[in-house]
């Protein structure tokens, strides 16, 4: 596991912890954690935090707090603002040095939480005014940790979604990154490029649908192509060459045709990346390495 891996999933381990988020971010960091100790001995700083916090005594509250609050206050010939008598109260009430004592335990275990959840390693600085800025890690192609991890979150929804309900899926990444379906000459004024697409499939394939996503990492073509059984394979056109889309599931590499391919195990089938040209080309729902270079192939001569 990489270092920028690491400080992609750190950031999220508290809301991991907290159950804050969605199904594809958990499985992402999850499936991390269970294969890298240092992220799981964090993970477990966060168990061990709230059950400090559960178990601090709390200094007794009477039923009547408030009403001996105001009795309490002290009282002076002088203009004195009622923070100032409050001030005074706290510092000479039983009751205030109760309410002072359960403060700086909750603010002991806060900064402890603010400690384990992201001040070591250099991902805090001190921000104007002495106040403590968190900023977010960035990946090597610019899209923050924040917007990694949900990505991968989203792509994982997507695939397992792919499969068993292909229309679904689509639409789910139509409506999260401001999908708009084209055709070649509309996908050229989007992004200027022709979808490589518009030369034409293998035998065996056809087009169902051509569309332009705002992805995270970039404006990218998406086209959605049908196998003569019925099966639907996806084809991204995009301008970074990230593999991370896939969170942390395996990946190796293969020459497939004449490129070199990252092949990245989606469980019943894989996706694939190359160059093609200035851009590089993400299939999804491939079946095997022998299909991927059947693609390469025909889109080398388009």
């Amino acid at each position: 596991m990489s270092t920028n891996d690491c400080k992609t999933v750190q950031p999220y381990l508290s809301a991991y912890h907290d159950g804050e988020l969605s199904a594809g971010q958990a499985a992402t960091v999850a499936q991390h954690v269970e294969a890298c100790d240092s992220c799981a001995s964090e993970l477990q700083a966060f168990v061990s935090l709230g059950s400090a916090f559960l178990q601090a005594p709390l200094p007794a509250k009477p039923a009547d707090l408030w009403q001996r609050i105001e009795r309490e206050l002290p009282t002076s010939a002088g203009s004195l603002t009622l923070s100032r008598r409050f001030s005074i109260w706290v510092r000479e009430s039983p009751y205030g040095a109760g309410l002072v004592s359960m403060a700086a335990s909750v603010l002991v275990l806060l900064g402890a939480g603010l400690w384990y959840g992201g001040g070591r390693g250099g991902d805090r600085e001190m921000g104007s005014g002495g106040a403590m800025a968190m900023h977010s890690h960035e990946g090597e192609d610019g899209m923050s940790a924040e917007h990694m991890v949900e990505f991968a979150g989203v792509m994982d929804d997507y695939l397992q979604k792919l499969p068993s309900d292909p229309d679904g899926a689509e639409q789910m990444l139509l409506t999260k990154y401001d999908g708009e379906k084209v055709d070649a000459e509309g996908a050229v004024k989007l992004v200027g490029y022709r979808p490589i697409v518009s030369g034409g499939l293998p035998e065996g394939y056809s087009l169902a649908s051509t569309s332009v996503l705002k992805m995270p990492c970039c404006t990218c073509v998406k086209a959605v192509c049908k196998r003569d059984d019925g099966s639907t394979l996806v084809l991204f056109e995009h301008d970074d060459e990230e593999t991370a889309w896939f969170g942390d599931r395996r990946q190796s590499m293969a020459t497939c045709g004449d490129k070199d391919c990252c092949l990245v195990d989606l469980d019943s089938s894989i996706a694939a990346t190359w160059k093609q040209g200035s851009r590089s080309v993400t299939a999804v729902g491939v079946r095997d390495q022998d299909e991927v270079a059947k693609l390469v192939t025909w889109l080398n001569k388009s």
